[in-house]
């Protein structure tokens, strides 16, 4: 599930809270099935113990630290799997009508990894007891508490992507040095990883202190330099050899990193 795409949908969807539940069960309850609300989605926010799902045939385990969207009228088969009763509680939300081709998500079911947060579950447990007290200031501070729930998951999802993705920096740099080769542009290399090429640059120099361009550009260099060094093809056979089509832009650079034109680099080496 792309990370991107779940903000976007939380971000701007207009949500409007229905109610919450909860519900505890023995562990004693093997299987349950049931559909989820025929014109609702909601947020599923396993408390204490831990169940496996299925929803429309795909197994989810619900447990602390991961929370369930499911869309309205979706088929669940539900199967306790700890010694201790599980707990659960379910935000129920609706989209405004009209908006379901816009917000297909909406109607999907997905997993979301936000780890054990504490202020997560703080709010939840403020908007249980805000929503049992039923009154008409209550229910508007319920529906506030909604909003700041959606916000919190929404900084949390996005801290781990970018957790996530700072970590794989190594990835992309051991994938720029398997295709140098190749012609390829920072934005191929992004999308070949599902990110926005602004992110992409702005997480790899945190990490790497140079822009993933300027980092392609020296690795291709330097592996010219080798090739120059060590072979007898001409510069154009090893422009080309290096990612670059047009042989004139590649001595340009080349002679801007090095100070020496690839000829002049050769003859001096020699």
């Amino acid at each position: 599930m792309d990370t991107q795409e779940i903000i976007e949908f939380y971000t701007t969807a207009p949500l409007t809270f229905l109610d919450v539940i909860t519900e505890k069960i023995s562990s004693e309850t093997v299987v349950t099935n049931y559909k989820t609300m025929t014109n609702a989605a909601g947020l599923i926010f396993p408390i204490n113990g831990v169940a496996d799902v299925k929803i429309e045939g795909k197994n989810y385990r619900l447990e602390k630290g991961q929370i369930i969207h499911a869309g309205p009228n979706l088929s669940i088969q539900r199967t306790i799997t700890s010694d201790t009763k599980f707990e659960y509680a379910v935000i129920h939300f609706q989209l405004s009508d009209g908006e379901n081709s816009k917000f297909p998500l909406y109607n999907r079911h997905f997993a979301l990894q936000v780890g054990e947060q504490l202020k997560l579950m703080n709010l939840l447990q403020q908007l249980i007891q805000n929503y049992i007290m039923g009154s008409h200031l209550s229910f508007l501070q319920s529906k506030a508490l909604f909003l700041n729930i959606l916000e919190e998951i929404i900084l949390v999802i996005k801290m781990r992507d970018y957790q996530y993705k700072k970590e794989n920096i190594t990835l992309i740099t051991e994938y720029m040095q398997e295709n140098y080769t190749k012609n390829m542009t920072v934005m191929d290399i992004a999308n070949h990883f599902k990110m926005e090429r602004r992110k992409l640059s702005y997480l790899f120099e945190k990490k790497m202190g140079v822009s993933p361009n300027v980092y392609l550009t020296v690795l291709r260099i330097q592996k010219s330099k080798v090739l120059l060094r060590t072979s007898h093809l001409s510069v154009k056979e090893i422009a080309e050899k290096v990612g670059y089509t047009d042989y004139f832009y590649f001595s340009r650079v080349f002679k801007k990193i090095t100070g020496l034109s690839p000829s002049q680099f050769r003859k001096h080496i020699n």
